[in-house]
């Protein structure tokens, strides 16, 4: 749950998603009321009908599709042991880290080749994340069923398997604790699409223990990844004072503790219409706090 964001910045969602004439001032009658609340009805309608219209399609997917490529893949990363011990350094001292090439070619050709279309992903109905997802929580501390889509199955499989779990505890070897991940989701954001800077709302948790975030970049527009769906750190909520930026969102990951204040988001896409951001997400918390 994202906390913390700007007023400013809640505006302009508001204005550019709900549309011109969403109105923003500090008294509002009750005609203004009644004009908020109907374009925030029409919204919701709106992309619940979109949902609603890919689950139909993911459902027929499922029935007439044809075979899936099941070449055989072996995933790796692309790390060793002294990066490794660099990235730890990171996030023991600066509370993120980020890695260029992150999995190895094969692997990341795998998913260029096998991503899904729009239609496996949920728009999410609300302004401050406007971009298209899909989230895996686990029941009973299992991940049974990957909603239908046996090409991202593959690589979610291999983030739930004991060769990563053992490459993240390394990464973290000086919380001194056991992690496991509590939740993987992927997404897919077009141009227009917007991640409103935040703080996770798991700061709360701080003094109970450190959560931390992965987000993969599989793909984007990399001709500028602040304008691509890049998502950058902020020592504020209005995209001012930017901390880190990634330099690529091409088969690179930045990491981070949630328990930090890092403001952090994406500013509007302004990539060509043909040209999404991927990513596939994955937090890890301690084998405890479960």
């Amino acid at each position: 749950m994202a906390v913390f964001f700007s007023k400013n910045q809640l505006n302009y969602a508001r204005k550019k998603f709900y549309g011109k004439f969403y109105v923003i001032k500090d008294d509002l009658n009750l005609i203004d009321k009644l004009i908020n609340k109907s374009l925030i009805y029409i919204y919701l309608i709106k992309y619940s009908l979109v949902n609603f219209k890919r689950k139909i399609l993911r459902f027929v997917n499922v029935i007439f599709r044809g075979k899936i490529n099941d070449n055989l893949v072996k995933f790796s990363i692309n790390l060793d042991d002294r990066s490794i011990g660099e990235i730890s350094n990171d996030l023991k001292t600066k509370n993120f880290s980020f890695i260029e090439n992150f999995l190895s070619e094969e692997s990341y050709q795998y998913l260029i080749k096998n991503w899904p279309d729009i239609n496996y992903f949920n728009h999410n109905k609300q302004i401050i994340k406007h971009y298209n997802s899909k989230r895996e929580w686990p029941t009973k501390g299992i991940f049974s069923k990957f909603n239908s889509c046996s090409e991202l199955e593959k690589f979610f499989s291999y983030l739930l398997s004991n060769e990563f779990q053992n490459f993240y505890n390394k990464l973290i070897n000086f919380e001194n604790k056991d992690y496991q991940i509590c939740a993987i989701s992927s997404s897919m954001a077009a141009r227009d699409s917007y991640l409103i800077p935040h703080i996770d709302g798991v700061i709360k948790n701080k003094q109970k223990f450190k959560n931390y975030n992965f987000i993969y970049f599989i793909d984007g527009y990399d001709k500028d990844p602040s304008l691509g769906g890049g998502t950058g750190f902020y020592k504020d909520n209005e995209f001012q004072l930017p901390i880190f930026i990634p330099k690529t969102i091409k088969n690179s990951i930045v990491i981070y503790n949630q328990t930090e204040e890092f403001y952090h988001g994406f500013k509007t896409i302004k990539s060509p219409k043909d040209i999404y951001r991927k990513t596939v997400n994955f937090q890890i918390k301690p084998v405890s706090a479960n």
